[in-house]
């Protein structure tokens, strides 16, 4: 089969190794793209030309050779710009490190690396990460393939949009709210939030280098692509620890399998707190649903007890700055300043932020403790069924608006960080993996995805079941105007 820029990764992957096309190849074939279409979207911020050349010209040569690196030999790839990597900027989207060139890679990175990847470039984020729009003063906005006035999501939107738009074959990205499942679900592909401690997250830059590690739960790294056979292979690459975050468990991934949808339990979520949906959300939920139905699958409503919403959401906001207050507790008081005077204050995710922010030792060790408790209770709802099926965000692709303004779902007005993450942060607090994957589009043409959520260290079968899912749905499509 003849590969082309929106060739999946494993696709490039093999043809490589067969030695259809080089390495180089595949390179030209991207930068041919990046540079026609980057300068509308600005979704790769540092393009390393001359670096990729070299590193695929030398791909090239271990081919002939005979030597293979790994999986990914010669795949040109792209990182999410809060991922260090060694003698290449990394900004995250952050004013004070816009010169920032780190010394060392991450171990996603590396470990990329060592499976064979050449490394493109950087993709844009928000400053530090912290917004589902990927905009910065560094860089400016990034803007969505499939609609160029609207937002690709974030923080990982100048990687969905580079994966959706044929400039990379492959994402690593982050996730402590949706910053991975936002971004593939605006821009139409399929993302990987594993389960949290399955990815080391040193060398990842949600607090400026140099700062005592203070993000110590529910942030993950994962990859975007444009299969789900491609998030497992990334997923393999990356997983397993690294010997500094000693959070990571030498947990092994179970080897791949194939997984029937008939006879899988399926459950489905549409209600989230009262939070309104799209109904063009809600109707291709539920044509999934059916045809899900069709296929074999039992597929039904369910909510899973005593998981409240509401306490979900202040937690999570209330974790995640109490962590970030330990070590720049100046800033943490600032960001909460900044956000009261921009973002409706009475929603539970700021009120939660506004008790972290000055939360004592003992106020964290019980928001840690709430936290345990939803957790059991998710982990027993997931007990009697093999996923979860539910919304990524009550509406596709929003346009850019500024930081705070609340969204308007079919005549009801929202909070700007429920609209955006309300769906998505629930599955931080709760570490449980979740697959994202394009399941139709708005009449406006814009992708619509769906969460796939499973038992924590189970990515391997929700891998398994989201592969059946994404055959259900159809063939991934690429965005119209940025066809071959």
């Amino acid at each position: 089969m003849p590969v082309h820029p929106f060739s999946s990764a494993s696709e490039i992957a093999q043809a490589i190794r067969s030695r259809e096309i080089t390495s180089i190849d595949a390179l030209e074939m991207t930068l041919e793209r990046i540079h026609r279409h980057n300068p509308a979207l600005n979704a790769i911020c540092t393009l390393d030309e001359a670096g990729a050349r070299k590193s695929a010209k030398e791909a090239d040569e271990a081919i002939a050779r005979g030597d293979l690196w790994g999986p990914l030999h010669g795949v040109p790839i792209t990182l999410k710009d809060a991922i260090e990597t060694a003698g290449l900027r990394t900004t995250g989207g952050f004013p004070p490190l816009a010169h920032h060139v780190p010394e060392r890679d991450a171990p996603v990175a590396a470990r990329m690396h060592e499976a064979g990847c050449v490394l493109i470039g950087k993709t844009n984020v928000p400053p530090l990460s912290a917004d589902y729009r990927a905009d910065n003063p560094i860089f400016g906005r990034t803007n969505n393939p499939w609609n160029l006035g609207c937002s690709p999501g974030g923080s990982t939107g100048g990687g969905g949009a580079a994966v959706a738009a044929g400039l990379s074959f492959l994402e690593i990205g982050s996730d402590i709210a949706g910053s991975i499942r936002i971004p593939a679900h605006f821009c139409g592909i399929y993302g990987l939030k594993p389960s949290e401690f399955r990815v080391p997250g040193t060398g990842h830059i949600p607090e400026p280098p140099g700062m005592p590690r203070a993000v110590r739960h529910m942030n993950c790294l994962g990859p975007l692509a444009r299969s789900v056979e491609d998030l497992e292979l990334a997923l393999r690459v990356i997983a397993g620890p690294d010997g500094i975050e000693i959070d990571v468990p030498p947990v092994p991934l179970e080897p791949s399998m194939s997984r029937p949808l008939a006879g899988a339990r399926i459950a489905v979520m549409e209600d989230f707190g009262g939070l309104p949906l799209t109904r063009e959300t809600r109707a291709a939920l539920h044509k999934l649903a059916a045809s899900l139905q069709q296929a074999g699958a039992t597929v039904e409503p369910a909510t899973p007890a005593n998981f409240d919403l509401e306490q979900v959401w202040e937690t999570w906001g209330e974790i995640l700055l109490t962590e970030r207050a330990m070590t720049a507790p100046e800033r943490a008081a600032q960001r909460v300043a900044d956000l009261k005077a921009t973002v409706n204050s009475v929603e539970p995710i700021f009120r939660g932020f506004a008790r972290g922010a000055h939360a004592s030792i003992v106020d964290y060790a019980r928001s840690l403790g709430r936290r345990d408790a939803l957790i059991s209770a998710f982990e027993t709802f997931l007990g009697d069924w093999d996923a979860l099926l539910c919304p990524v965000s009550p509406t596709p692709a929003v346009g850019h608006i500024p930081f705070g303004t609340p969204l308007v779902v079919e005549g009801r007005e929202v909070p700007y960080f429920i609209g955006g993450t309300g769906l998505t942060s629930p599955f931080n607090l709760t570490g449980s993996p979740v697959v994202v994957l394009p399941m139709a589009r708005s009449d406006d043409g814009l992708p619509i995805g769906v969460q796939l959520v499973g038992k924590r260290w189970g990515e391997i079968p929700l891998l398994a079941l989201a592969g059946q899912v994404a055959r259900v749905i159809g063939p991934w499509v690429p965005p119209p105007a940025f066809k071959l």
